[in-house]
């Protein structure tokens, strides 16, 4: 058990049956400490804490076989607590008693669980608010030594949470390693953005699975450092037939319609000449990407939702042009998927020559291929031709403002009267109330997020993943799971840009509310925004990381009038703040 776990963390690699295997940190040293009862559990932690500076001693993995005694408890919590704040990283497994079961060390270290080679939560693995990580141990290959034949033996059936939490330790290891200036906020905030999201059905939550090369590359981004990724040659170039330059002032491109929804590339701007179809301060491509020969805007190879390239060294100044057809007159939404290594780059869209967003900021993403959204809502566009042009006005430290993935239109359902009838009333086409809340002023109403309108996805909500990702409580798109907040329930989970959902609300009496939403996240620069009857009355609201996906926090927005009357209420996600997800909402209050 010892030498599996010592293997997991750090093991050099070996082959076995025609498979190739490594420790997650090969080459870190490792001191062993034999333990066989919770009281050796508790000596071998205070040897650790006496011995830190000593070894240099980064991450600790430990497992309790005995169980716990009060005395030893209080003795491992105590020392956990005081490794915590010398800096040292700890991680111990769940359990294997199933799903029922609650991981047993919680707030004290960085619990590991398993998955499966299909990699899903395996049936044994503890759960529970306890557990942070998921990784690989469920017919795991491990080296151990056999004492009898004095020699080194694999075994490829070894399953068990013992073996999951030491990739955590090794995985910390590594990022020290990195940047020794790292805090254990900081590695754990790395682990857990860059990990998959894995969801479990047994208790209706989602975990982190660890994606240990998203982990590194995301901690060479953080310490500001350069990837030491494989030498690179010069590749031979292949001839290619020269380009044929529109004229000046000439637009080739076939012109693209805006419709409900319409997703216009950042490098699909306009053919045509410099200064005319767009604009770049120096001749050559950067981003040495070919999709557009002939031009000097930087187009880049990069992933994102989808999209194999990007137009990035965008420098203020600079703009892009797009002809488009805007199949009906109505409200329209504009979603900016943008990624930055830095805080301020700025930039407008124009419609016609007019500006029509205001001067948006682009977030600090932390890498430039790690995107997030900004959104810009309530832009009246009327049927016909039109030329956008997007513009580029402020540079983050770096010299460039942002890089540029794609530009999202979604036009606002229209807004319908009905007249007084003893059916429900319709809040926007297609949809009806889901529940009745009457808001009035000196009182306090609170609306569960999983209540939001009944109707198709784009009326009564606006969902990217198809189906229910939890399964529960609601049919339709909008992922709801069940919540481990106070008072339990239900909360809407696995939250991205540009989706919203909609509550249609009496208020009784008017005045002036304050707002209250119950979040939890993991994210840094996530934002949301609250509409009521399409107007933005909140402006800005920030998904406090509160340290996970079911660690909650309420935050306020104070001073919303509301008139007496019927109004829909709208809840927007703008950003992600690079994340997977924004993060999870359990109700809004208004009082």
């Amino acid at each position: 058990h010892g030498t599996g776990t010592a293997a997991m963390a750090a093991a050099d690699g070996y082959d076995y049956k025609g498979y190739h295997y490594q420790g997650i940190a090969p080459g870190v040293k490792i001191i062993a400490l034999r333990e066989n009862s919770s009281n050796q559990v508790a000596a071998a932690l205070k040897w650790v804490i006496a011995n830190k500076a000593k070894y240099n001693i980064v991450a600790v993995n430990f497992t309790d076989f005995a169980g716990w005694n009060k005395d030893a408890t209080a003795s491992i919590k105590a020392s956990l607590a005081t490794l915590e704040s010398m800096g040292v990283y700890a991680s111990a497994p769940s359990g294997n008693s199933g799903a029922t079961s609650v991981s047993t060390y919680g707030g004290e270290a960085e619990v590991g669980s398993v998955v499966t080679g299909s990699d899903a939560v395996s049936g044994f693995t503890n759960r529970g608010s306890g557990l942070d990580f998921l990784a690989p141990a469920d017919k795991i290959t491990l080296p151990y030594y056999d004492v009898s034949t004095k020699k080194a033996i694999y075994y490829d059936g070894g399953y068990g949470t013992s073996f999951a939490a030491p990739q955590i330790a090794g995985a910390a290891a590594l990022l020290r390693q990195i940047n020794p200036a790292f805090t254990n906020a900081q590695i754990t905030s790395i682990l857990t953005t860059s990990a998959s999201q894995r969801y479990d059905s047994k208790t209706s939550r989602s975990y982190a699975r660890l994606n240990l090369y998203g982990a590194v590359k995301l901690a060479y981004q953080q310490a500001g450092k350069t990837i030491p990724d494989a030498p690179v040659t010069t590749p031979v170039p292949t001839p290619t037939p020269t380009p044929v330059t529109p004229p000046a002032g000439t637009v080739t491109s076939t012109r693209t319609a805006i419709g409900t929804t319409t997703v216009i590339q950042a490098e699909d701007f306009d053919s045509g000449a410099e200064g005319t179809a767009y604009h770049d301060t120096e001749s050559k491509n950067l981003g040495n990407n070919s999709y557009r020969p002939g031009t000097g805007v930087d187009i880049s190879t990069k992933s994102d939702q989808g999209s194999t390239r990007s137009v990035g060294y965008v420098k203020a100044g600079e703009w892009l042009k797009y002809s488009v057809n805007v199949q009906a007159s109505g409200t329209y939404s504009v979603e900016f998927r943008t990624a930055s290594l830095g805080v301020g780059g700025q930039f407008h869209l124009e419609v016609d020559g007019v500006n029509v967003t205001g001067t948006l900021t682009a977030p600090d993403t932390k890498s430039w291929s790690t995107y997030g959204s900004v959104t810009k809502t309530g832009i009246n566009l009327t049927a016909g031709n039109h030329s956008l042009r997007l513009v580029f006005d402020k540079n983050v430290a770096s010299g460039y403002v942002a890089d540029f993935n794609l530009m999202r239109f979604v036009k606002a359902a229209a807004a319908t009267t009905t007249p007084p009838t003893t059916t429900p009333p319709t809040t926007t086409a297609g949809t009806t109330p889901f529940k009745g809340f009457n808001l009035s002023a000196g009182t306090a109403t609170t609306i569960q997020a999983e209540d939001f309108d009944s109707g198709a996805n784009g009326a009564a909500y606006k969902d990217s993943t198809s189906g229910n990702q939890g399964g529960l409580y609601r049919n339709g798109w909008t992922d709801v799971q069940k919540t481990l907040d106070t008072g339990g329930g239900y909360d809407v989970f696995n939250t991205t840009a540009g989706e919203w959902m909609n509550y249609t609300v009496n208020v009784v009496k008017a005045g002036t509310f304050n707002l209250d939403a119950r979040i939890a996240s993991t994210a840094t620069g996530a934002a949301f925004h609250v509409e009521v009857d399409g107007k933005n009355v909140t402006g800005a609201m920030q998904f406090t990381n509160t340290g996970g996906l079911q660690k909650w926090a309420t935050i306020r927005k104070s001073g919303i009038a509301i008139t007496a009357g019927k109004h829909t209420i709208r809840v927007v996600i703008d950003s992600t703040g690079g994340q997977a997800s924004a993060g999870s909402l359990n109700w809004i209050k208004f009082s």
